[in-house]
Order: structure tokens, then sequence, then C-alpha cells
């Protein structure tokens, strides 16, 4: 590697710790923000449609971004975007706004997701990129203890004429997001310092080229049916993820009697389930393939789906995070083992775009159906997700091994 470059990795990761803010954040100060602006449920699916448009597209143009400016800049400038955002929401007067707003980041966080995954994948390991996803996991574990610190509720709860009545002081998700938005700006400055100190690998560099000759020869995919299969993969994936951790809340207060604050824990226990799952995954990547990992966090997850589904065990919560936590990052470093270098960056920006349609398409229609027929079905809903990113990628995974068995 370059001189210098074993500072590259420690500031990836520090850095990607705020790519997780978004989601953390939201999930706990959305019932303020809902309160406070005079919103309603149906509110939450339209957001999540305007954030994931534009961190769907984010991904979609990667590669065009990457023809001009290195991914290192897309990074940069993912992150400037997206503390705007911030900022936007937190003087965010009415849904209007606020929808701009966090369109706004996310297509900075967008940017960042996908920049960097492509640039992982080429450069680093899936040990690598699974620490890195611990660190987006600890952003979103950490966020939601920045704004419920900040957050100043005094709650006031009664039954009228069999209304639920919830008085609410909405100034602490506006702080708790200025703060975020700090935060943001110092690892700005990070990042700024750390490409003037010229230690980032530039996507040509050797570093790359010996990432790639230390796999093993084989025929890489090569069919258009193949990339869609993979970039369907991560469509049911993004649609699983925050399904499960948004709307588990809402079946345990509105059908299991389960009050805010214990609900506030259930989010926590996923992130903190998922960041484990990454730390201990890419650690034990290894000695593990990329496919075994995926297949046991799959298992893992449908488990504790299964888990909540029938017994409402913060367990469960803690599974599902724990075996949905190794899967992107397992699957973007399994990108560059089944497809050419060639097509890695445009693969990869394709892939986290169809992440971020996922969690709005796969989403939205989940809000829908629950609301037409029972909260309930959320939990059989996200088991089928999990069984089809299952079968997407064992699909790929019996042509690999096809391929390598015509080769000998």
């Amino acid at each position: 590697m370059k001189k210098k470059s074993w500072l590259l990795l420690p500031i990836i990761l520090a850095s990607y710790l705020v790519v997780g803010f978004p989601d953390g954040a939201f999930t706990v100060s959305w019932d303020a923000m809902e309160l406070g602006l005079g919103l309603v449920t149906f509110h939450s699916g339209i957001i999540l449609v305007g954030y994931s448009v534009t961190y769907t597209l984010a991904g979609v143009i990667l590669a065009r971004l990457n023809r001009f400016m290195k991914l290192q800049t897309v990074y940069l400038m993912g992150l400037a975007v997206m503390g705007l955002g911030f900022v936007g929401i937190a003087f965010s007067e009415n849904f209007i706004a606020l929808l701009a707003t966090i369109t706004v980041y996310g297509f900075g966080t967008g940017a960042m997701a996908s920049s960097m995954n492509a640039y992982m994948a080429k450069h680093f390991t899936a040990k690598q990129n699974n620490w890195m996803h611990f660190f987006w996991g600890a952003g979103a574990a950490v966020s939601p203890l920045i704004m419920g610190r900040l957050l100043i509720l005094e709650f006031s709860q009664h039954y009228a004429d069999g209304e639920y009545i919830i008085n609410v002081y909405d100034y602490g998700w506006r702080a708790g997001y200025l703060a975020i938005a700090a935060i943001v700006g110092v690892v700005g400055l990070i990042l700024i310092l750390s490409m003037y100190g010229k230690i980032w690998l530039n996507d040509d560099s050797s570093a790359a080229e010996e990432h790639q000759q230390t796999k093993e020869p084989k025929k890489f995919l090569t069919k258009k049916r193949h990339e869609a299969i993979e970039v369907l993969t991560f469509f049911f994936l993004g649609g699983t993820d925050y399904t499960v951790v948004f709307f588990t809340g809402t079946v345990l207060m509105r059908t299991r009697g389960f009050a805010l604050a214990d609900v506030a824990i259930f989010s926590t226990i996923y992130y903190v389930g998922m960041t484990l799952g990454r730390l201990i995954f890419g650690w034990s990547a290894k000695w593990l393939k990329e496919t075994t990992i995926i297949r046991i966090g799959i298992a893992i997850a449908a488990a504790g789906i299964l888990i909540l589904w029938f017994t409402s065990n913060i367990t469960g919560m803690f599974l599902a995070g724990f075996g949905l936590g190794p899967l992107l990052p397992t699957l973007v470093s399994d990108t560059s083992n089944r497809f050419s270098p060639k097509i890695l960056s445009k693969l990869v920006g394709y892939e986290l775009a169809a992440f971020g349609a996922g969690i709005a398409v796969l989403f939205f229609l989940t809000s829908v159906v629950l609301t037409v027929t029972t909260y309930e079905a959320l939990f059989p809903i996200v088991l089928a997700f999990v069984i089809l990113v299952f079968v997407c990628n064992e699909i790929l995974e019996r042509t690999v091994k096809s391929n390598k068995k015509s080769e000998e």
C-alpha cells in the first residue's frame, strides 16, 4: 500500500459512523416530529419514499460521478449534503419543508454509502468492509441516544372518547439534529485534512490490482440477468432492514401493549445486534467464505423475526439485527468475486441504489398492507423478504459454482 495509507482505514471507519446517523435518529425523533408538526403515520411512508428516491439516485449516478471525480471526493460531497440536510430538518416548520430537507440528506447519504462501498470493494476485503458497516451500526445506535438526550418530551397521556392524546414540546428533536450536524462538520474537516495529506488510494492504485490478483482465477458472471438478480438481492434486503426496525415498535405499541420507553429500547437493541453482527462476522471473515456468512446471517435473522412474531421477546430484535448486520457489507464484498472489476463501481452503485429503492417501495407497500389489514401482518411480510434475499443469493452462487466446474 502507499505511504501513510495505514492511516486510511481508521479514517474510513470513523467517518462511516455518521452514515448511520439518519436511520437511528429518525426512528427515535419521528413520534415527536409527528406530534409537533401535526403529522400522521402515513406521512412517514411519504418521507421514506422521498428519502429513498434521492438515496437511490445517488447510487444510480455513481459511475457517472466517478468519471469526473474520485470516489473519496464523492464521499466528501455526500457528507456535506447530508450535513446541510440535518440543519434543514432542525428548522423545518411543516411537512413540505421536512420532506424537502430529508430528500436532500437522502442524496448525501446515498452518495456516501455507494461511493465508499465501491471504494472498499476495490481496495479492501470482506473483513474490513464488515468493520466499516460495524461503524455504521455504531452510528445508528449512538444517534438515538444523542437524540433521546436532547429530546425534551413532556407527556401527558390519557384516553378521551377512545382517542389517545399526547401533549409534547417538540424543541428537543430540533436540537438533536443540530448536534448531529455539528458532528458531521467535524468529520468533514477530518476528511478534508486526510485528502490534503494524500493518504487515499486512487482507483487505479496498485493496491486494487493486488487485491484482485489475490482472488483465484474464475470466469466472472457476465450476463445482464445475473446483474439484475444481484441488484434485486439488495432491493429485498433494503426492504427488510428498515421495515423491521421501524414497524416493530408500532406493532408492539398498538397491538401488544408496550410502552413508548420499551419500544425505544427495542430500536437500540436492534442496532446493537447489527453492530455486533458486523464486528463478529467481520472478524470471522478470515475463516468463513462470504457465502457462508450470508447463509448464517439469513438464518439468524429469520429466527429473530420468528421470535418477535410469536413471543415479542427483545431477544428476537437482537437476533434480527445480528443476522441482518453482516449481509449488506458481505454481499457488497462478494460482488468483486462474482463480477469483473471493470463494472464494479457501476454495479455497487446500482446495488446501493436498489437497497434504497427497497426501503422506499417495500416500506411503503408494507405500511399500506398494515393499514388495511392488521399490524400483526408485519412479521410474515419481512420473513418473506428475508427468504427472497436468500433465494436471489443462492441463484447467483449456484451459477458461480457452475462456471467454476466448466473451467476445470
